[in-house]
């Protein structure tokens, strides 16, 4: 791909870099680059643009840091072209969040007006397949109660993919955003806890894999409002405490998952 094309005044550095970003992000959403695709090297991209060696690091390091490419080392190293994912937008999301000071209670106000939406939709689009890999996060932790890491890791997982399977990736980028931002749920690592947990998520499964909207709705409300409940019963500070930075999840409350009855 050739960026000389494209006309550049004499700009400062900062902004020359920033335009250099915006092309590949352009070629990237038109189609033209794709993922996988590797950029020119640094020496033909300085030679295309007739920008500095600092200048064109500078846009490649924007658009690193937007997700958009990697950098491989080595003889057939260079800039590839990546697919963004949720990982650097939650980091930057707990960030904002954090400076603002909103607090946990907050994060749980915003689920428990998104959650019913979400629900609404998977019960009207959710395919056998969506049902499928749902399911599968459950029977994962069926198998393996005992293993702390991959509870929490399959319950997440649970839910983000109900959020797929509204098929609305807005709704499915805030449904994962909401469950990482904020832990909702932390646990002892007790196995029958872990259970209690499979079973909550499969009664949720079920109603949707029915189509019965209600029931699904209100399992999955009765689910965010008891872990909610417990967390602030156990420790009531955690209400009104910010939001939990992303490293410090396993150091976070361990109070146990209350089982919300239908």
């Amino acid at each position: 791909m050739s960026l000389g094309a494209m006309k550049f005044e004499t700009l400062k550095p900062v902004k020359a870099a920033q335009l250099i970003a915006q092309r590949v992000r352009d070629a990237v959403l038109s189609g033209e680059l794709a993922v996988g695709d590797r950029l020119p090297t640094e020496k033909e991209l300085i030679k295309q643009l007739g920008y500095s060696r600092a200048v064109v690091r500078e846009g490649l390091r924007l658009l690193e840091s937007d997700g958009l490419i990697h950098l491989q080392a080595g003889r057939n190293g260079g800039a590839v072209i990546s697919s963004p994912n949720t990982e650097r937008l939650v980091s930057s999301l707990n960030t904002i969040l954090r400076l603002q000071s909103t607090t946990v209670a907050e994060v749980h106000e915003a689920q428990r007006l998104i959650e019913p939406l979400v629900i609404q939709l998977a019960c009207d689009r959710a395919t056998v397949e969506d049902i499928a890999a749902v399911r599968r996060t459950i029977e994962l932790i069926e198998e393996n109660p005992g293993d702390k890491d991959l509870v929490l890791e399959q319950s997440n997982r649970f839910h983000t993919l109900l959020g797929e399977a509204a098929h609305n990736n807005v709704m499915a980028i805030i449904t994962t955003l909401m469950r990482e931002v904020v832990i909702q749920m932390a646990y002892s690592g007790d196995a029958a806890e872990a259970l209690t947990i499979a079973r909550i998520h499969r009664r949720i499964l079920d109603a949707v894999e029915a189509r019965d909207v209600k029931a699904a709705t209100r399992r999955a409300l009765r689910h965010l409002d008891a872990t909610e409940c417990v967390m602030t019963t156990r420790e009531p500070a955690v209400a009104d405490a910010t939001v939990v930075p992303l490293g410090r999840r396993k150091a976070a409350s361990t109070a146990r998952v209350a089982v919300a009855k239908d």
